[in-house]
C-alpha cells in the first residue's frame, strides 16, 4: 500500500506545536518574548523535523536521540538564548510541556474515540491540552519560586566587599534613566558595609532633608566617584517618591553568566528588610 506524506501539513502541525510549546516556556519562565526569535526558533524546529519524516530510519538508535535533543535545544536556543535561567533548564520545561501534552493528546483521543483526526481537530486538541498543561505547571513554578528567587550576591566597591542574599521581585521596574540601566533595591544595612563614612553622611543627609547636597558632593569629589543621583518610582497603594541611586563599582550575582560593572543600586531603608532573609530586591534583567 502505498503512503502519500504532505509535508506542508506536517509542517504547519509541527509549527503550531512547537510555537505553542516555545511560547508556554518562555511565559511560564517570565522571559521577555521577541516575535521574531519564537518564529524563528519555531520555523527552525519545524523544519528540522521535516529530515526525520523523509528518512525515518534516522530516528533509530543514537543518532535519532542526539538528532531530537539538538534540533529542541536548537529551537529553544533561537527563540530565548541562554540569560535568564540557562539553556537546559528552557529546554528541559519545554521538553517536559512537550511530553506532557502528547500524554494528554492521547489520553483524550482515547476517551473520544477517535482513531483520525483531521488538521483542525488536532489543533484544537493541542491547543486545549497545553492550555491544562501550562496552568497546572504554572501553579507548580509560581509554588517552587517562591524558594527558588533568592541569589547570593558578592559586591565590591573600592576596597570594601560584601556578601548577602537578594531576592528576585518580578515587580521590581526601577530603571535608571541617567545611565539606562535596571536598578537593584539594597537596604542600607547593606550599602553602609561598603561605603566611607564620608558617603554615608550623604546618604544620612538625604534622608534628612530629602534632598541631593550637591554642594558637598562637589566638594569632596563624591559625585564623580559615586555618581549620587535621584530616581523616581512608583509603588501601588502608595503615591510616587524618589530614590536615592548611586553606583557600585561591580556586582557578581551567583547564577548569572555576567558581572555587572558600575551597577545602579537605590537605597532602601533598612526596616523594609527587617525579618526577611535577604537584604535587596533584585531587577530580573540583572540576571
Amino acid at each position: 500500500m502505498q503512503i502519500t506524506v504532505y509535508l506542508d501539513i506536517i509542517f504547519v502541525i509541527n509549527f503550531i506545536a512547537d510555537f505553542f510549546v516555545l511560547f508556554l516556556t518562555g511565559k511560564i519562565l517570565r522571559q521577555k518574548i521577541l516575535w521574531w526569535r519564537l518564529i524563528a526558533g519555531t520555523a527552525f524546529g519545524a523544519g528540522s523535523l521535516l529530515f526525520f519524516v523523509l528518512m525515518p530510519g534516522l530516528l533509530n538508535g543514537l543518532v535519532g536521540i542526539f538528532g531530537c535533543v539538538g534540533i529542541s535545544m536548537g529551537a529553544v536556543a533561537i527563540s530565548y538564548g541562554r540569560r535568564q535561567g540557562g539553556l537546559i533548564r528552557k529546554w528541559f520545561l519545554s521538553t517536559t510541556i512537550m511530553i506532557l501534552i502528547g500524554s494528554l493528546m492521547n489520553y483524550l483521543r482515547y476517551l473520544l474515540g477517535a482513531t483520525v483526526l483531521q488538521l483542525t481537530k488536532w489543533i484544537l486538541l493541542f491547543v486545549f491540552s497545553g492550555i491544562i498543561i501550562y496552568i497546572l505547571l504554572h501553579c507548580l513554578w509560581r509554588t517552587a519560586s517562591q524558594t527558588q528567587n533568592i541569589y547570593l550576591i558578592l559586591a565590591k566597591h573600592r576596597e570594601r566587599i560584601a556578601v548577602d542574599q537578594v531576592y528576585m521581585d518580578t515587580g521590581n521596574f526601577l530603571w535608571d534613566p541617567l545611565f539606562e540601566k535596571p536598578v537593584i533595591l539594597l537596604s542600607e544595612r547593606f550599602i553602609e558595609s561598603l561605603l566611607t563614612q564620608e558617603e554615608m553622611e550623604i546618604i544620612q543627609r538625604y534622608k534628612e532633608s530629602g534632598r541631593l547636597d550637591y554642594a558637598a558632593l562637589l566638594t569632596g569629589k563624591l559625585l564623580q566617584k559615586d555618581c549620587f543621583h535621584e530616581i523616581t518610582y512608583e509603588s501601588v497603594g502608595e503615591s510616587s517618591g524618589k530614590l536615592l541611586c548611586l553606583l557600585l563599582e561591580e556586582i557578581n550575582i551567583q547564577g548569572g553568566e555576567n558581572t555587572l560593572r558600575k551597577q545602579p543600586v537605590a537605597v532602601a531603608p533598612a526596616r523594609l528588610f527587617e525579618g526577611k532573609t535577604y537584604q535587596g530586591l533584585l531587577h530580573r534583567e540583572c540576571i
